[in-house]
């Protein structure tokens, strides 16, 4: 039986994000902050690692919902905003940056900015810093498949063609595989011809493409799926599931792609200084460093520890491969509709 304190009592309720806070006393509802994060295993892991500690998290109100949604609230509520924080994707960021719903992060209110690692790029500067980043390479049931993949090139080999499945385009990460597939033969997300070709030559050799993470993660198990590309995090989890004694992850020859999930600071002065005060907070050591070994991505504080597992499956920032997300978004109409109409179609 749990032992539930008020402190705990006012932190797990702030963790529903359809909660309200209407009810707690004046001295509990001043400065709270509403932050914007993901539903699922990943939202649970980011509250583990960079909430639980907080010595203020009881004051934090969670919203789950994934990037596409919460920007769409953020829009809606643009005169009168009521997130106070927000994470996103690189995908999302030249939206995000362009929109004018936050303002730039400051090293003299977020003083952790200074030991943050150089090595790790801010594609949109001050608008947004990483507070981790995962690997997207290629997972494997090695149970099906003896000779080990250790390229992208070996999602198109013959013998693994009945297996092989990724995610589709309604998945954002699908554009990394889409440009690795690409550049097998000189392409990239710029000039994807070869990589859409590459994409339908797997939906229709194998299982299909899957459009949600337990659908694929419900075919590892299953042995429908043998090889999909995925999150360096989630699969690191998954190694330690019972039903999959056999998965492997490969960070393929050519390079894996960097996933960095940033935190950005939505330009709100309901809580005055305390969401920059949260924003410091997960960035200091003790935070990146549990986040590191709960949820199975590397650190972006410079004086962090990185796991050795997770240090096998993330290399450093400048080993990892990267996107033009800011084409994509200027392109993802074009880019989207070209998919469906070569890969789906």
């Amino acid at each position: 039986m749990y032992n539930i304190n008020r402190r705990h009592f006012l932190a797990l309720g702030a963790a529903f994000g359809g909660a309200s806070l209407a009810g707690l006393p004046a001295w509990a509802a001043e400065n709270v902050i509403e932050l914007g994060w993901y539903p699922g295993l990943l939202g649970q892991n980011f509250k583990k690692g960079f909430l639980d500690g907080y010595p203020d998290a009881a004051k934090v109100k969670i919203i789950e919902a994934f990037d596409n949604a919460r920007f769409t609230q953020m829009q809606a509520n643009r005169n009168k905003p009521s997130l106070h924080l927000g994470v996103f994707t690189d995908a999302m960021l030249p939206l995000v940056a362009r929109s004018g719903l936050i303002r730039d992060l400051s090293v003299d209110l977020i003083p952790n900015l200074a030991d943050f690692d150089p090595l790790v790029p801010r594609p949109v500067g001050d608008k947004a810093v990483p507070l981790t980043y995962g690997s997207w390479g290629i997972a494997y049931n090695a149970k099906y498949i003896k000779e080990p993949i250790t390229s992208w090139a070996d999602l198109l080999r013959p013998d693994l063609a009945e297996g092989v499945s990724a995610p589709n385009i309604t998945y954002n990460s699908s554009l990394y595989t889409l440009d690795a597939l690409a550049s097998l033969k000189g392409g990239s997300i710029k000039d994807p011809k070869a990589g859409f070709e590459a994409m339908r030559q797997i939906r229709l050799g194998g299982p299909g493409l899957w459009d949600q993470e337990s659908t694929a993660v419900g075919g590892l198990k299953t042995g429908e799926i043998w090889a999909t590309p995925y999150l360096s995090g989630s699969i690191l989890a998954l190694m330690s599931d019972p039903d999959l004694p056999d998965l492997r992850f490969c960070v393929p020859s050519e390079g894996a792609y960097s996933v960095p999930m940033s935190i950005t600071r939505v330009d709100n002065d309901s809580a005055g200084n305390a969401p920059d005060d949260l924003i410091n907070y997960m960035l200091s050591k003790e935070p990146q460093e549990a986040f590191a070994r709960i949820g199975g991505c590397r650190p972006v504080n410079k004086n962090a520890v990185t796991p050795d597992d997770v240090a096998a499956m993330v290399p450093m920032a400048d080993k990892l491969r990267s996107l033009d997300w800011a084409y994509f978004s200027e392109n993802r109409t074009s880019i989207v509709d070209a998919w469906n109409d070569i890969v789906n179609g």
